[in-house]
């Protein structure tokens, strides 16, 4: 199968970063584990990533054991708290959903009525404060809700379906809004449609008003601007839960994809399933092109050799908050699978492609004017939203000037300034 080639916009961009980074000694770099079982799950902006068992420091290139009292680990976030699991009977083998706060690893418990011997748990997603954890819990063999857990309250929320359906819990941001799935009745068996809530029951699904004809779909992450990210009916989406806009993407290969993380600053990844048990990460963001790409042929365009046992990269499961890490895993069966980081080392928003920024702009976060300056001539400005919509273009802009985005909605975009030989693109917050 022919993979698709990376948009002729993108392969420019490369190209200029590729030149720059040779003066700059910027260095976007990907990075294989050796020895089964270092898939990784989660990365934050420090380049601390965590596999099932171990921390990775990409600074020192270094694996080190998880803490003698974990027995998991599954998300970290920027001030490296994780979530994961520990022993509640270790005697008989029995666990529970555990998160490390200030070092120290908490475990979360289970429901009061649940049977730890005949319930089940998946811990998954911790919020950037470190307030939340959330995953899947079950009371019984078949009863499935989803566990909030307050860390600062050491409060246990149980969220379940009122119709008895399994809900499950994948991503919580700081306000205690949890991503992840509900299932839907069904005569041909599981359908899971992507739904966000929160502790007090409040169940949402997306989009709305239509049901998908796949079984398996799921809102897989939300980041700081509540802009959510998964699948669709084997589309991968973005969700913006400001503005209520669901946009969906193309496939790479025109067979089925997901986008299981976003970052903060708008770059999407996941995995596209080329073949029957094969995948290979993508990668999307408005810099990009108007759809999704393989991340491989991003680095293979800037002479990074992507040296995997098949020549692909697997899954992409996580990038940072900053979007400058992304991780993953090589096809195969994912608990023995080798895990990869690549380093984007700013890549993507384009500011390791100048030696010196032409542009400078206050105030950010904006509420009504936001000032430009920039030492050349501008030509062009265009600003996007974190779909990739283009919402606003100005040409013949020129030098020192204002732009007025009280018309815009509340969120995060993206400014494009293009001048004379120069081009840049900067993220700001609008209130």
């Amino acid at each position: 199968m022919k993979l698709s080639k990376i948009t002729f916009l993108a392969k420019s961009l490369f190209f200029i970063c590729l030149l720059a980074c040779s003066t700059m000694n910027a260095q976007v770099e990907f990075r294989m584990l050796s020895g089964f079982g270092t898939r990784f799950n989660d990365v934050n902006d420090n380049g601390i990533g965590i596999t099932q068992g171990q921390y990775y420091d990409f600074g020192t290139d270094a694996l080190t054991n998880m803490e003698a009292e974990a027995t998991g680990l599954n998300a970290i976030n920027n001030n490296g708290e994780v979530s994961g699991s520990m022993y509640y009977d270790e005697p008989n083998f029995i666990l529970q959903p555990a998160v490390k706060k200030d070092n120290v690893w908490v475990p979360i418990g289970w429901f009061p009525d649940a049977n730890p011997s005949e319930s089940s748990f998946s811990t998954y997603g911790i919020s950037p404060n470190g307030k939340y954890v959330t995953g899947q819990m079950s009371k019984g063999c078949c009863d499935f809700g989803t566990f909030l857990y307050d860390t600062e309250t050491a409060e246990l929320f149980e969220i379940f379906d009122p119709n008895g359906e399994a809900l499950a819990g994948y991503t919580v941001n700081n306000d205690g809004i949890v991503g992840g799935w509900l299932d839907q009745p069904n005569s041909g068996g599981t359908l899971r449609v992507p739904a966000y809530f929160n502790k007090e029951g409040e169940i949402n699904l997306i989009p709305d008003g239509q049901s998908p004809t796949f079984q398996v779909n799921a809102i897989n992450e939300i980041n700081s601007s509540n802009i959510m990210v998964g699948d669709f009916d084997g589309q991968p989406f973005i969700f913006d839960l400001a503005t209520e806009t669901f946009t969906t993407f193309a496939p790479p290969s025109g067979n089925s994809a997901t986008f299981t993380s976003i970052s903060d600053t708008g770059i999407a990844v996941g995995y596209d399933d080329v073949a029957f048990q094969v995948r290979e990460a993508i990668i999307y963001h408005p810099n990009l092109g108007s759809q999704p790409v393989y991340l491989k042929d991003v680095l293979s365009d800037l002479g990074v050799t992507i040296d995997t046992p098949d020549g692909m990269m697997g899954t992409a499961i996580a990038v940072s908050p900053n979007g400058n890490y992304v991780v993953g895993w090589v096809n195969g069966p994912p608990m023995f699978a080798e895990g990869w980081i690549v380093n984007l080392d700013d890549l993507i928003l384009g500011t390791a492609a100048f030696s010196q920024n032409q542009v400078s702009f206050y105030p950010n976060p904006v509420k009504d004017i936001l000032n430009i300056n920039s030492a050349k001539t501008i030509d062009l400005v265009e600003i996007y939203n974190i779909t990739g919509q283009k919402v606003s273009a100005i040409s013949n802009f020129g030098n020192n000037k204002q732009i007025n985005l009280s018309s815009l909605s509340s969120g995060v975009y993206l400014v494009k300034v293009a001048g004379d030989n120069f081009s840049e693109t900067i993220k700001i917050v609008k209130e």
